[in-house]
């Protein structure tokens, strides 16, 4: 992230808070200045907030949809606005509208409590109870579903239960069909009428009708897509409990560092899950590497015929379903004169296929853009580095240091026999003994600011008199504290002369 990227995020937060606020003020005095409901006004307060949150409900909670719009977000992303709004962000913008939506549901329920209450003791001639109104009208009724439906999602999203059962974000974030029905509903009893019958409703359902149509169509795309023909041509398991299944799906066309969804009928028929393409365009197969930590994966390493070596069971003959590819961050790879790919552990699977299409395009891309790629990649398992190591020994010999340059890190403790003895194979030694690469392997965690700063004074000096202003591209796929670190790295190290633009890979 640049200054010019902090300073969006800071118009971004600033637009956002104004937006919200200006949502709430509208629907707050378009009840309170509304003659023609004088009897409600009565309530005050409670019945003024209680609408003007709602607006805040209506207009976010169809915002909320458009970033899982995933094929009409990538659509726009290669249109000039994707220049200027960062698609790439649409996770992010998801969980700021979800907790605006959070936010906004407190405030409005605790204000139609107040109201239900307050029209059974100062609106008598009504004559609604208070139990009435929760339970009977079509506010109250499909009000309460909505909040049971946001509990469940709400409580699954966070990202511990995710780490601990994707299964149950999975399935419990499909509760959204419950709460756009009920939020679709919500309005349909006329709860506030003048007081000659005439409805003051805001239209909510309208707002979000159009989004959720587009997602629908997208839903059904999605399953149009995953049922095209697919092939598993082969399966790998490598060190480090990470397994590879490369397939072939004629249909499919992708970019480098995009990613797709994974199903396998016998382990889950209703479950897809996100997986960086880790091959590239010109090979003749498509692949993904799953490292195997959560019970799908292991599940699916044991249908494939991975868990037990005595298995006799062919991968070829397992049904295998894709959809995809989707647009990521690590597609822009190849707008850049100059590179810096990050990785953390299995986090290396974008670059991988990055990495692997840079081979083929130094070789037959005359007007290759791409001038110099610092591929980084730390792990905290030296078996790790046997993932990718024949592609990386590969490119190490195909490609010049000029063009592809290896940072290699392990953060693993070793115990004194190992780094005896890896001190005595690695000197006068052409090829690192854990890696088994030209490029030394260097121990601990790296000083971002520091390798960064490298990276990006070797660039100034290379264009010594170059009057445009320079750009220098840093991806990451890793866990979030490595990310923040390598953001305010990139904000810290741009100046007058270059950027550094950071970008994150998000599923």
């Amino acid at each position: 992230m640049t200054m010019a990227v902090l300073k969006r995020t800071i118009v971004f937060w600033v637009f956002w808070l104004v937006f919200q606020i200006g949502l709430f003020w509208a629907g707050f005095f378009k009840q309170k200045m509304d003659p023609g409901l004088a009897t409600l006004n009565r309530l005050q307060w409670s019945v003024w907030t209680s609408r003007g949150a709602g607006l805040n409900l209506a207009v976010t909670s169809a915002l909320l949809m458009v970033p899982m719009c995933r094929n009409t977000m990538g659509l726009l992303r290669r249109t000039p606005l994707g220049r200027i709004l960062p698609f790439d962000e649409g996770i992010f913008f998801h969980k700021v509208c979800a907790y605006t939506v959070l936010f906004f549901t407190v405030v409005h329920t605790t204000a139609h409590y107040v109201n239900f209450f307050n029209v059974q003791l100062k609106l008598p001639a009504l004559k609604l109870k208070a139990w009435q109104i929760h339970y009977t009208t079509w506010g109250g009724a499909t009000g309460h579903v909505m909040a049971v439906a946001m509990f469940f999602m709400y409580t699954a999203a966070a990202m511990r239960m995710r780490q601990q059962s994707f299964e149950a974000f999975w399935f419990t974030h499909h509760l959204a069909i419950v709460f756009y029905i009920g939020f679709f509903f919500h309005g349909y009893g006329c709860f506030v009428k003048t007081a000659d019958g005439h409805c003051r409703p805001y239209y909510s359902w309208s707002y979000a009708l159009f989004v959720c149509t587009i997602y629908v169509f997208e839903r059904l795309l999605r399953v149009y897509r995953g049922r095209q023909p697919t092939s598993i041509e082969r399966v790998i398991m490598h060190p480090g409990n990470a397994m590879e299944i490369q397939f072939n799906k004629p249909s499919m066309t992708y970019a480098p560092g995009q990613w797709v969804f994974i199903n396998l009928p016998e382990v889950a028929p209703l479950q897809w899950h996100p997986f960086t393409l880790t091959s590239c365009p010109e090979e003749r197969y498509a692949s993904v590497h799953i490292r195997l930590v959560g019970d799908w994966t292991k599940n699916a390493a044991r249908v494939l015929g991975c868990m037990d070596e005595k298995s006799t069971r062919d991968p070829r003959s397992v049904k295998l379903r894709v959809d995809g590819p989707y647009a990521a961050p690590a597609d822009r790879a190849f707008d850049y004169d100059n590179v810096i790919c990050v990785a953390a552990g299995i986090g290396v699977t974008p670059f991988a296929s990055v990495l692997k299409s840079l081979g083929f395009r130094a070789k037959t891309d005359p007007d290759l853009v791409l001038r110099k790629v610092d591929f980084f990649w730390v792990n905290r398992d030296k078996q790790a580095f046997e993932w990718f190591q024949a592609e990386l020994r590969s490119l190490e010999s195909m490609l010049p240091s000029q063009l592809l340059q290896y940072h290699l890190y392990l953060t693993e403790k070793l115990g004194l026999d190992a780094i005896h003895n890896y001190c005595l194979n690695a000197a006068g030694a052409d090829f690192d003994p854990i890696t088994q690469l030209r490029a030394q392997l260097q121990f601990g965690r790296p000083d971002w600011e520091h390798e960064l700063a490298k990276v990006r004074d070797r660039v100034l000096a290379a264009n010594v008199g170059v009057k445009r202003k320079l750009r220098i591209a840093c991806f990451f796929c890793g866990p979030a504290p490595v990310a923040r670190a390598l953001r305010d790295a990139c904000i810290v190290l741009s100046n007058g002369q270059v950027d550094l633009d950071f970008f994150k890979e998000h599923f």
